[in-house]
C-alpha cells in the first residue's frame, strides 16, 4: 500500500513541475529519505556532546523541483482568544541562510473540488518505538526574509537598517517611519505563491512557502477611502506585493553568490479571484476600484481588474510574462474595491472607527545586565505594521542608537492607528520582538546549503555556533520578547479607554548560562482606544 501511494505521489510530482496540481498529499519522509547525518562532537571541560548538522544540508529541499511555483490561498490563522500565534518576525533564523529575520504567518488553505490548496498539506510521520503515527498537517508556513533590523559587520543590509531603510525583500522601499503596509495580520485572507519546500531541519519534515514571490492580502478589516469625487467609501483593501528578492538563497541581486538560485518572475502572470468583505448597498450598486502605489513600485506594466457585481467577485491579473516585464521589478500596489453607493456599505452594518495611540513601553527587565541591550519591536495594529525603532534614532541611526542600544527601560510612545471594525469583528494590538545576542551576529555569513559533510563544513559551523567568543561569550540565541496580543471590539470598547498589557506565557530557551526565563510580564505597553464616530 506505501509504495503505492508513494507511487501515486511521484506521478503527481511529475505533473506538478509542468504547473498541474499535486493530486495527494506528499509525505515526510520525502523530505528525509536518502539524507545521510552529518555527525561533529564539540569536547568542553572534559565534556564530549555529540551533534548533527545533516538536517540543515540543505535546511530546504523542493518538494517537486526548483522551477514548480506552488499557489496557495486561505485564512491566516492565530489564536482566536488572544491574537497570539498569527503573523510574526521570527525572533531567531539560522543565520547561514538569512540576511534578516524572515516575516512568518501559517495559512489554512482554502477547501476546493480538486483539492488544489489543501493537497499541499503534508502527513507527518512520527517515529516511535512501537511503530509510527502518521498525520496531516492542519496548515503551511511562509517564510519571507523581512529585509529590516539588522547592523553586523558581515551584513550587507547593516548600513541601510540602522539608517531606518529596507535592505530588500518582504519590506523594499521602506523607510524610516513608514508604515508596513503589506505584510498580512490575523483573519486575513491570502494569495501566496512561491517556493513549495521542505523544511528538514524540524523533523518531522513540514512542507512551507519559502521563500514566496507573490503575497496578495484581502485585509478581513475595510479601509475608508476618499475616492475621486471626495465622497467617502468604506472599502475592501487588498495589498499585493510581488518580488524576486526572496532571501539570501533566491534572490536576482547582481552580487549574488554562484549558489543563489535566480527567480524567474516573469515566467508567469500571476492572477487571483477575491470576494468583496463588504455587502452590496443595493441591486443597483455598481463595484469599483481605486489603486494606490507604494514605495518601491517599480513595475513597469499596467494590473487587470474585471469585476462582478452579481457574485462581488474581482479578478486581478498582474500580466508579468504577458506584458514581457523584468524580472528585477517589484510589484507593491494596493487596490481598494468598493460599491459607488452610500457609503460602500449596507446601511444596517454599522462601522465603527477608532484611534489607537501607543503611549508607553516599560521593560521590566531589558535582558543585558553588564552591557547595552540591543532591543528590537514590531508593533501590529489593525492592518499596519511598524518597526519601533524607526521612532527613535539618535544622530539618525535607529539600530546602533536609541531605542536599538540602550539601557533605558521607560519609553514615551507616539504612534497612532485608524481602524475600521464592523460589528461582530475585532482588531489586534500587538508587539513582539528580541534582543540581539550572538546568533543575530552571524547573518549575512551564508553557506552553500548543497556543501557536503566534510572537514571544511563542520570547521564552518564550529568556529561560529560552537565557538565561545562567537557565541557563548555574546549570549548566544536573540533573547525573545514574548508576545503582547490583545484582541478588542465593539462590545468591549467604550468611547475611550486605557490598556496594559504585557506577555501572558513563554518561556526564552537559550543554553547560555543565565538565559532560560519566563517572558510573562517580561515588558508592558501601555495604549488608548477612542471611538471617533
Amino acid at each position: 500500500m506505501k509504495k503505492f501511494l508513494l507511487a501515486i505521489i511521484a506521478l503527481s510530482v511529475k505533473f506538478a513541475s509542468a504547473q498541474f496540481l499535486l493530486l495527494s498529499h506528499p509525505y515526510s519522509s520525502q523530505g528525509e529519505d536518502g539524507f545521510s547525518p552529518c555527525r561533529d562532537t564539540i569536547s568542553m571541560f572534559q565534556l564530549h556532546e555529540f551533534y548533527d548538522i545533516g538536517v540543515i544540508l540543505p535546511s530546504w529541499l523542493p518538494v517537486v523541483d526548483r522551477s514548480y511555483v506552488a499557489i496557495l490561498e486561505g485564512k491566516v490563522a492565530y489564536n482566536l482568544v488572544t491574537g497570539i500565534n498569527g503573523p510574526h518576525i521570527s525572533h531567531e533564523d539560522l543565520p547561514f541562510y538569512h540576511y534578516s529575520h524572515d516575516t512568518d504567518f501559517d495559512v489554512i488553505p482554502d477547501k476546493t473540488d480538486d483539492n488544489r490548496f489543501t493537497n499541499l498539506l503534508p502527513y507527518l510521520i512520527y517515529k516511535k518505538k512501537d511503530g509510527t503515527d502518521t498525520v496531516i498537517h492542519p496548515a503551511i508556513h511562509v517564510e519571507w526574509e523581512c529585509g529590516l533590523a539588522m547592523c553586523n559587520k558581515v551584513n550587507p543590509l547593516s548600513a541601510d537598517n540602522d539608517y531606518g531603510r529596507s535592505g530588500g525583500f518582504f519590506s523594499a522601499g521602506h523607510e524610516i517611519k513608514d508604515k508596513i503596509w503589506n505584510w498580512p495580520t490575523i483573519g486575513d485572507w491570502v494569495h501566496v505563491e512561491g517556493q513549495y519546500v521542505w523544511d528538514r531541519g524540524h523533523p518531522p519534515s513540514e512542507t512551507e512557502i519559502h521563500p514566496p514571490r507573490f503575497v496578495a492580502v484581502k485585509r478581513s478589516l475595510p479601509e475608508k477611502i476618499e475616492i475621486g469625487d471626495s465622497s467617502v467609501k468604506f472599502a475592501t483593501r487588498v495589498d499585493i506585493f510581488a518580488s524576486g528578492d526572496g532571501g539570501a538563497l533566491y534572490n536576482n541581486r547582481f552580487n549574488a553568490q554562484t549558489f543563489v538560485r535566480r527567480v524567474n518572475m516573469s515566467s508567469k502572470d500571476y492572477e487571483f479571484t477575491v470576494k468583496m468583505e463588504l455587502p452590496r448597498p443595493s441591486p443597483q450598486a455598481k463595484m469599483r476600484y481605486s489603486l494606490a502605489r507604494h514605495n518601491g513600485d517599480s513595475f513597469s506594466q499596467y494590473e487587470l481588474v474585471e469585476t462582478n457585481d452579481d457574485s462581488a467577485i474581482a479578478r486581478i491579473t498582474i500580466p508579468w510574462k504577458t506584458k514581457n516585464a523584468n524580472d528585477l521589478e517589484i510589484y507593491a500596489r494596493t487596490i481598494y474595491l468598493y460599491w459607488d453607493e452610500g457609503k460602500g456599505v449596507e446601511a444596517n452594518l454599522p462601522v465603527d472607527i477608532y484611534k489607537v495611540k501607543l503611549t508607553n513601553l516599560k521593560f521590566r527587565y531589558i535582558n543585558d545586565k553588564l552591557s547595552k541591550a540591543e532591543v528590537r519591536l514590531f508593533a501590529n495594529v489593525g492592518n499596519e505594521w511598524i518597526f519601533l525603532n524607526d521612532f527613535f534614532a539618535k544622530k539618525g541611526k535607529i539600530l546602533t542608537k536609541g531605542l536599538g542600544k540602550t539601557y533605558k527601560h521607560k519609553w514615551v510612545l507616539n504612534n497612532e492607528f485608524t481602524v475600521s471594525v464592523p460589528r461582530g469583528k475585532s482588531f489586534r494590538v500587538y508587539m513582539s520582538g528580541w534582543e540581539v545576542d550572538g546568533i543575530d551576529l552571524l547573518s549575512g555569513d551564508i553557506l552553500d546549503p548543497t556543501s557536503p559533510c566534510d572537514k571544511k563544513t563542520k570547521r564552518f559551523f564550529k568556529n561560529r555556533i560552537f565557538s565561545i567568543q562567537n557565541m557563548l561569550l555574546k549570549g548566544c540565541l536573540d533573547d525573545e520578547y514574548g508576545e503582547i496580543s490583545n484582541l478588542h471590539s465593539f462590545d468591549k470598547l467604550g468611547r475611550k479607554d486605557q490598556f496594559t498589557n504585557s506577555p501572558h506565557e513563554g518561556k526564552n530557551d537559550d543554553p547560555c548560562p543565565f538565559s532560560k526565563f519566563d517572558l510573562k510580564d517580561r515588558y508592558f505597553l501601555s495604549y488608548t482606544i477612542e471611538k471617533v464616530n
